[in-house]
């Protein structure tokens, strides 16, 4: 039977070489006269096109012709010019197309004499209309000697063409008859080779088949035997380590109260030998003394169950009288051989987690305790600070005022008294009080924005930077500088007050630090990644050991410290300014920190130190990018607003 099988196998892949073979040297011979009818159809076509494009430029001459009679310009000859000297080489190219047919040719030959004398007559009528008149051209017009020859070329040609067209229909069948047998030959092979295929791997795989059962039949009686006797030996062994070597306490206990098996770590926690509990009533003496009882019937219900439990938590006293906590799961395991229901019971010693919220829970409390102190201190400090300084303001402004007033009357009413020292010494004292006015207004807006309870929200960035720029629309004029923003600018989390000072402080300062040409600012926003999880900002920090920020916002940036988020939006104020220095850089936004002279750019010193300190309560940055004698890029870098990015709470 192998033997036959054999050559059965060898037969059919010796016939399916051969017709593959012969379907091969078939298809190729069908190829190529297809390929051959494909050249002669596209022939007769290149031959039809070439006839209508002879008759077509045979329509060119008259056209030229006709106009040239009626004019009598010399530019309606243009297209009879063209024509002549195509209309040879289209004959020569006719001639060339239908060297195969000698009708053709002959027809071809003929159709030369008529066209020569068309062309000689068109000339000898264009002739006549340039050397005499239209009159005489004319005349030889209505000869209808033109007309006759033309309608000879017409029909010449159409004669040509009907035959041609015949050739191409005939071609065209030898075509696709050539192609349809090409597929049908290729098609019928192609299934013979398949089935021929499917013949052959029907009987390797049927051999391969006779081969592998009869090797499976030889071993499997050996296999399953020995599988059967190591399978019960096997699953017993596994169930036994598994409950013996488990790292949580475990006791198999029957429905009639027998402690069947409990693990090491049942021992190891709780102190008892298996000896000492063999049954659930010993375990319940043991361990839970005057709850006995209670905890007996908790342990009777298990046994009607038909699913997993979550007891819970249970106190247990264990054998060196010490008390634990443990969290019980038990779960049903069918019945035994004689007929006593199983059921195996998991415990979790939480002990220490137990402890560890209860110091949390005392922790938390004396927290509590210590913020409500701490707050009350910084309120009272802050109410303090807010007196000082309004006393200080007002102490300050009265005499101020009356200085700034007496130095402008002293210029008014006795200007003239005065010679032109004096005139500059008034002037001075009165530009001194406007300054020191400027630098009380920034020292109470400073103080203001360190104890205000900031209210952060969603804002959008563009409404914000618009209402910036109209702040400084002023100064901006008056230096003829050029703002542009660029979109988009996304939503963040900020205060809408301390963000548009922030903003506007960081415009003027772009628009006063400008030589010798039209401040150019540029505003755009890129988002970008903070640190990695769990990287408190140091600045973030500050805010909250200091209490500068409100209830609310305390405990969002006490959120925010310890889970920052994933991105943030950077706002960026470049300018093409005087530049800093790179060691200069940091002390810039310092109170009272100045890198040039009042009398070469006014100002306080203190916009960039309010920059800085509205960046710092409203959570976020800044920062700046500079060169000297190559402009600016300060920055600003705030939380953004995403889906539930203003959903503080919430989640286990």
């Amino acid at each position: 039977m192998k033997q036959s099988l054999t050559s059965q196998i060898t037969a059919g892949i010796g016939m399916a070489l051969a017709l593959l073979i012969l379907n091969a040297a078939t298809s190729y011979r069908n190829t190529l006269k297809l390929l051959e009818n494909e050249r002669w159809v596209s022939h007769t076509h290149q031959v039809l096109t070439e006839l209508e494009a002879t008759l077509s430029t045979l329509k060119d001459a008259e056209t030229g012709q006709r106009g040239y009679l009626l004019t009598g310009e010399e530019r309606y000859l243009e297209p009879y010019h063209s024509a002549i000297a195509r209309i040879n080489q289209q004959v020569v190219g006719l001639h060339q197309l239908t060297a195969d047919n000698n009708r053709q040719q002959q027809r071809i030959r003929d159709l030369k004499i008529a066209i020569d004398s068309k062309l000689a007559e068109l000339e000898k009528t264009i002739n006549l209309r340039r050397e005499q008149n239209l009159e005489a051209a004319l005349q030889e017009v209505k000869s209808g000697r033109g007309k006759q020859i033309m309608g000879d070329i017409r029909q010449q040609i159409a004669t040509m063409t009907a035959e041609e067209t015949q050739l191409l229909q005939q071609r065209a069948r030898e075509s696709q008859a050539s192609a349809n047998l090409t597929i049908l030959a290729f098609t019928v092979a192609s299934l013979v080779n398949f089935l021929l295929m499917v013949l052959v791997y029907y009987l390797v795989k049927r051999d391969r088949t006779l081969r592998d059962n009869a090797e499976i039949k030889q071993n499997q009686l050996l296999e399953q035997l020995e599988h059967d006797r190591h399978s019960l030996e096997l699953t017993k062994e596994r169930f036994r380590r598994a409950i013996l070597d488990a790292p949580l306490p475990i006791m198999l206990h029957a429905e009639n109260g027998e402690v069947l098996q409990i693990n090491s770590a049942w021992t190891e926690l709780s102190g008892y030998q298996h000896s000492e509990i063999p049954t659930i009533e010993d375990w319940t003496e043991k361990a839970y003394h005057s709850r006995k009882s209670l905890v007996q019937a908790d342990i009777d219900r298990l046994h009607q169950l038909n699913a997993r439990i979550s007891e819970g938590e249970y106190m247990i006293a264990t054998a060196s009288g010490e008390t634990r906590i443990w969290e019980f799961y038990s779960a049903p395991l069918g019945q035994l051989s004689d007929g006593r229901s199983l059921v195996i019971s998991t415990a979790i010693d939480i002990t220490a987690r137990k402890q560890a919220e209860a110091e949390i829970r005392m922790l938390n409390a004396t927290l509590e305790r210590r913020v409500e102190l701490r707050t009350t201190q910084l309120q009272a400090a802050n109410e303090e600070l807010e007196a000082f300084a309004y006393t200080v303001a007002h102490d300050l402004r009265a005499p101020l005022r009356g200085m700034q007033g007496l130095a402008e009357a002293l210029l008014e009413d006795y200007r003239h008294l005065l010679d032109e020292l004096g005139q500059e010494y008034a002037q001075q004292i009165v530009n001194s009080g406007q300054q020191l006015e400027e630098l009380i207004q920034d020292l109470l807006a400073y103080s203001r924005l360190s104890r205000a309870d900031l209210s952060l929200q969603v804002l959008e960035l563009k409404s914000a930077v618009a209402e910036a720029i109209a702040m400084v629309q002023a100064d901006a004029k008056s230096k003829h500088a050029q703002i542009s923003v660029r979109s988009p600018l996304p939503a963040v989390i900020a205060h809408r007050v301390t963000l548009v000072q922030v903003i506007a402080n960081l415009l003027t300062n772009a628009i006063k630090f400008v030589e010798g040409a039209p401040p150019q600012v540029q505003i755009w926003a890129e988002e970008i990644e903070l640190p990695q999880e769990g990287e408190t900002d140091s600045e973030t920090a500050g805010e909250l050991e200091r209490g500068t920020v409100g209830q609310w916002e305390h405990s969002q940036l006490l959120i925010a410290s310890c889970l920052l988020p994933v991105r943030t939006i950077r706002l960026w104020v470049e300018d093409n300014g005087i530049g800093i220095a790179p060691e200069h850089q940091k002390r810039i936004f310092r109170v009272f920190e100045r890198l040039h002279g009042i009398e070469t750019y006014p100002g306080t010193g203190i916009g960039l130190a309010i920059v800085k300190k509205g960046a710092d309560r409203m959570g976020g940055q800044v920062g700046v990018e500079s060169q000297l004698g190559q402009g600016s890029r300060f920055w600003i870098q705030l939380r953004k607003h995403e889906a539930n990015a203003d959903d503080f709470t919430g989640g286990r």
